[in-house]
């Protein structure tokens, strides 16, 4: 028989310091890169359709849309991904973007469904996407040029853990 510990009491001590290993400081600082692009994407989607009601709606195109859609983007991004790195910015930055590009699509989509008189369903199906850049060009204004920068200026201000 070996001589016992006097310390040894029964218990590992080993263990509880085992298990703090697995979550040192820096684990629980990284972020979640792809659940952030994952949340951001659903943003951007869900404010590109929430910019083409309003502006179908309304008939008018409100550009603070997209200041709400680079809001929307970069909150979920920073909530959901909990990132530091310039990563997770641009990240925001680009969704914003795309969630403006699919704000003012999703508007012609909408005013077209409307003038022929179909869904917007029934619209994608028969849109000949090779035409839709040279449409959304001849239908953007500098106007759109300067709310696209402010959101993807929110969305990346927005997209880091504060």
């Amino acid at each position: 028989m070996s001589n016992p510990d006097p310390n040894d009491n029964g218990i590992i001590a080993s263990a509880p310091a085992a298990n703090a290993s697995l979550e040192t400081p820096a684990a629980a600082e990284a972020g979640n890169l792809p659940l952030g692009i994952a949340a951001g994407s659903v943003a951007a989607l869900i404010g590109g359709v929430l910019w083409a009601v309003i502006t179908v709606v309304t008939e008018y195109q409100i550009g603070f849309m997209a200041v709400g859609v680079g809001f929307l983007v970069g909150a979920a991004v920073g909530k959901f991904g909990h990132g530091q790195d310039n990563v997770y910015r641009i990240a925001g930055a680009v969704l914003a973007l795309l969630g403006c590009v699919l704000g003012n699509f999703f508007t012609l989509i909408g005013f077209a469904a409307r003038s022929e008189g179909v869904s917007v369903f029934a619209m994608l199906t028969q849109i000949d996407f090779s035409a839709v850049p040279g449409v959304m060009a001849s239908t953007a204004s500098p106007m759109d040029f300067l709310f696209y920068g402010i959101a993807i200026y929110e969305g990346y201000k927005l997209s880091v853990k504060s």
